[in-house]
């Protein structure tokens, strides 16, 4: 599992996600400004991308594994 994590995730995507947990704790959620609601759909955006990308490297490594049975 963790092999599949290294394929799917890199350095970038990890200070993506220290980014997004610093802004996360520091927005003011009773007053949004629009640069703060453009920066949680894009999160949003590349959050799913990044599921869908797992979820692509996992059913390879697996078709991979069968193969070699």
């Amino acid at each position: 599992m963790l092999n599949i994590l290294k394929k799917a995730f890199d350095k970038f995507d990890g200070l993506i996600i220290l980014a997004a947990v610093f802004l996360f704790v520091h927005f003011d959620y009773g007053n949004l400004s629009t640069l703060d609601k453009i920066y949680i759909a894009s999160f949003a955006f590349w959050t799913v991308t990044k599921l869908i990308r797992l979820y692509i490297v996992c059913r390879n490594e697996r078709g991979k594994n069968n193969s070699r049975e």
